[in-house]
């Protein structure tokens, strides 16, 4: 059979895309150009087409190229046909209903902790979250649960751009999160089964994630409420259920007891 004639530029041009997708940080016009064998003006002229499209962005101090929005809601719609998002809906919807907190899904990408599927509360986040949102790891409760069960190795990068940074999600780091440990992080989110932040970490809201695992016993995901502070006893309501949900999710994959 007679193999389907293809679009040569298409083809090169995402070349490029899978050199900023297998890399951990922007990279310049010349790396990018060597890195998929081709002058760079030719290679210009494709981040140009893809600036324009939203797949590849730009940074505007250092002139480094990565990926863009729309390759990050490309990625997030093809996690929302999988089979851990539609095991999850159900789930996440009773959730929702009984907390009356936004709820969402998240799985470590290329970036961080990104957002595969959410549900507003009640009360609208403050943040608009949506599929294919990157948390910060420091300062998000969904953050801290990758921290927690994930290789260090596989964190250490970002965990370092955010301490540089000195920003997060809700503004200037406080001293609980730029002096913290990753250690202690996990320990404590480990100990307790379930990562937290208080409204002055997250935007003047509650948040509480807990994890989900795989039929290996390995982090897969991460479920997480936002919404209005709570007294002690509507929060340890709250965290059951959530834990609850993130358990009958783990057991739905095939995570052993």
């Amino acid at each position: 059979m007679r193999e389907p004639r293809r679009i040569k530029s298409i083809e090169v041009g995402f070349r490029i895309l899978r050199l900023l997708e297998q890399v951990q940080e922007k990279l310049p016009l010349r790396d990018i150009a060597a890195g998929v064998g081709m002058p760079a003006s030719n290679a210009h002229l494709y981040l140009a087409s893809f600036l324009h499209e939203g797949v590849v962005e730009r940074d505007p101090v250092s002139g480094r190229y990565g990926l863009g929005p729309f390759a990050v809601q490309l990625g997030s719609a093809a996690l929302r046909h999988s089979s851990l998002v539609e095991r999850a809906k159900d789930l996440l919807s009773q959730l929702r209903t009984q907390t009356r907190h936004s709820v969402s899904l998240a799985v470590w990408g290329n970036r961080g902790p990104t957002i595969v599927f959410n549900i507003d509360g009640d009360e609208y986040g403050p943040m608009g979250i949506r599929a294919g949102h990157v948390l910060p790891l420091l300062s998000t409760a969904t953050g801290r649960v990758f921290l927690s069960w994930l290789p260090t190795e596989q964190t250490e990068q970002l965990v370092e751009q955010e301490r540089s940074s000195s920003v997060g999600l809700a503004g200037n780091f406080d001293a609980r999160i730029r002096d913290a440990t990753i250690v202690d992080i996990a320990r404590d989110v480990r100990r307790e089964g379930i990562a937290r932040t208080d409204p002055a970490m997250s935007g003047g809201f509650f948040a509480a994630s807990a994890p989900v695992f795989d039929q290996m016993r390995q982090l897969c995901a991460a479920i997480t409420t936002l919404g209005p502070e709570l007294d002690s006893t509507a929060a340890a309501r709250l965290e059951e259920a959530l834990r609850n949900t993130a358990d009958e999710l783990s057991r739905r994959l095939g995570a052993p007891r």
